[in-house]
């Protein structure tokens, strides 16, 4: 397993809606033209979460990250 760093657009997208319970995308923009890529990377590879109707939620890998930019990656395995 390796510790990987977010980058700072992401990391600061994280931080953003570290205090909400549920947010929109609109909570965690930073008013970038890459906000969108941002948000899709971060939804597809599991710190957001979707709970429905637009509302999303922080998951516990991207508590984890919140801190220091930093999360666990693990390669993806191989067939034999």
């Amino acid at each position: 397993m390796a510790q990987l760093s977010l980058g700072e657009s992401k990391w600061r997208m994280v931080r953003q809606v570290l205090r909400k319970k549920r947010f929109r995308y609109e909570d965690a923009r930073s008013m970038t033209r890459f906000d969108q890529g941002h948000f899709d990377w971060l939804l597809a590879n599991g710190f957001f979460e979707e709970v429905g109707q637009g509302w999303y939620e922080l998951t516990d890998k991207a508590k984890a990250a919140a801190d220091l930019g930093m999360y666990e990656w693990e390669p993806p395995t191989s067939p034999a």
